[in-house]
């Protein structure tokens, strides 16, 4: 099937449609439904309700499955595909067989079998396609069959039927149809008493015409009949259509409630979802914005140290000053006394240990603790610069910095103690 469709593209339609791999895959996906499994591709010409002649198109002839009464019926369609397909909707035509008639004012179908639906009147390019086209045509025509059977005779309709229609749409009585041809032919014509012949013949005519007006009377009740049966057929048959179309309705109801109800429980579940999911998203939230004020915390006493540390450098930079300059002096007055002779010992240089020698306990444990307090500031100023040259994490920074102030405290409160000792009692070695 889909090697005939590649050929008759190829072949005959070349270059009639615009969009001939989306018409491919349209055709080949309704071949593949049980709707289209009997509508065969082939070419010929589109003519318009106008009378124009388009060139040949690609036509899918076949039967189209309906459901009537829980029984399947195939009608016969051809479906053609315009050259500005799928921006154009196709055109379908109900082709009835000869034994078969298209029903009168359908409400679908038109008395030259084209076929006018909804489905068609709205069709857009990208929404609709052929297979949902046959899947509304089966669903209309199941409901409203567009065809019916053509009786095998139909009844002869004599003159009577014109005595009938004088009557109205319900012709008389045997009697009084009687009655009133008898008023209008005499049952008996006058005849000479001396001329039995043209009696006899007059008896034979006026038997003659009665015989007629009988017969004609016989057909107008026959007429009239046929068009009472005529009647009740088709009040039965509206009768048929109102209880199909009051059921289609119900069932259309029915559907709409059941389309309803689960689409009202879909959207409680994606309420359901998106209500956890948004939970679980604030929930995060409050944990970022914690997380978020704790490091601030830590980044702010980070500052704080920070400048803490700076300004203890900016004392030990003043205090290194002041020991420079002292070092300086005293290496001044050390080459004053070299050159006045007061030591003979002038080639050998004195060692900086040997400056500040202490002369009893409490001064050597100072001087320790002092040179102490001082290698913390040393390694304070070493830190900040790591830090500043990102050389050490902040965490391994503050660690650090926690326990040599830690240290540096205890130093310098066992300085005060022992400063407070040799206050109190200077003369103690």
């Amino acid at each position: 099937m889909a090697n005939t469709l590649q050929y008759l593209l190829s072949r005959n339609l070349s270059g009639v449609y615009r969009d001939p791999q989306r018409l491919i895959r349209d055709v080949e996906t309704l071949q593949k439904t049980s709707l289209g499994r009997n509508l065969n591709p082939t070419t010929e010409p589109l003519t318009s309700n106008d009378g124009s002649v388009t060139p040949s198109v690609l036509v899918l002839n076949g039967t189209l499955p309906m459901v009537y009464r829980n029984v399947t019926y195939n009608i016969p369609i051809d479906l053609y595909l315009p050259p500005q397909y799928p921006q154009r909707a196709p055109i379908v035509y109900v082709r009835p067989v000869s034994s078969m008639a298209i029903k009168e004012n359908h409400r679908h179908v038109g008395r030259d079998g084209m076929v006018y639906m909804p489905y068609l009147h709205e069709w857009g390019a990208q929404t609709h396609d052929l297979r949902e086209l046959c899947v509304w045509m089966s669903s209309l025509f199941g409901s409203e069959p567009p065809c019916y059977a053509r009786p095998a005779g139909a009844p002869r309709v004599s003159a009577a039927s014109n005595v009938a229609a004088s009557y109205g749409s319900r012709p008389p009585a045997y009697a009084q149809a009687t009655q009133s041809t008898t008023n209008t032919y005499s049952p008996y014509v006058a005849a000479s008493n001396s001329n039995n012949n043209r009696s006899r013949e007059a008896e034979e005519q006026e038997r003659r015409k009665q015989q007629q007006i009988e017969k004609e009377v016989a057909e107008a009740n026959l007429a009239a009949k046929i068009a009472r049966e005529e009647s009740l057929k088709e009040a039965k048959l509206k009768a048929e259509q109102s209880r199909l179309q009051k059921d289609h309705e119900e069932k259309l109801s029915s559907m709409r409630v059941m389309a309803t109800s689960k689409v009202e429980y879909e959207l409680q579940v994606v309420f359901r979802d998106a209500k956890d999911d948004l939970r679980v998203t604030l929930k995060n939230q409050k944990l970022l914005d914690y997380g978020k004020e704790e490091i601030q915390q830590l980044l702010k006493e980070g500052e704080e140290r920070k400048e803490e540390l700076m300004a203890l450098n900016d004392e030990m930079d003043v205090a290194v000053k002041k020991l420079e300059g002292w070092l300086e002096a005293a290496e001044i007055q050390q080459q004053q006394e070299g050159e006045n002779g007061n030591n003979n010992s002038s080639s050998q240089s004195s060692k900086v240990d040997q400056i500040a020698l202490p002369v009893d306990t409490h001064s050597s444990q100072m001087l320790q603790l002092a040179a102490e307090n001082a290698a913390i500031d040393d390694c304070f100023y070493f830190l900040d610069q790591s830090l500043a040259q990102k050389n050490i994490p902040l965490k391994v920074f503050l660690e650090e910095v926690r326990k040599l102030s830690k240290r540096q405290f205890t130093v310098k409160a066992h300085l005060i103690k022992i400063r407070d000792a040799k206050a109190s009692n200077p003369f103690d070695g």
